[in-house]
């Protein structure tokens, strides 16, 4: 699979050193993330839409992000070419938001 043929896929990333990411809204070293863009010098575009900032309260209302993930924190990508209706299965694996 060629790098652009992730754009608007959700795929499941592995990440190393997630705890560098937190403040994007990423908590856990698997995630779920629907691709914005690609670099291929740089990272990973995702979407997360419904981010709040850490300081906020539960009520406040949640934006639309789009965050880079580095080359450096990422593991693996994996893609789910026959999958239709996608939902995450296992309970390690956390969305950041974007999932339906």
């Amino acid at each position: 699979m060629l790098l652009d043929d992730l754009k608007d896929e959700v795929v499941l990333i592995k990440l190393r050193g997630h705890e560098d990411l937190v403040t994007f809204g990423i908590t856990s070293p698997n995630i779920y993330a629907k691709v914005i863009e690609v670099d291929e010098r740089v990272g990973v575009w995702v979407e997360n839409p419904k981010w709040k900032p850490h300081s906020s309260s539960a009520s406040e209302e949640a934006h639309l992000a789009q965050v880079l993930i580095r080359w450096e924190y990422i593991i693996g990508i994996m893609t789910f070419p026959e999958r239709r209706g996608f939902k995450e299965e296992e309970e390690d694996i956390k969305p950041i938001g974007f999932v339906p």
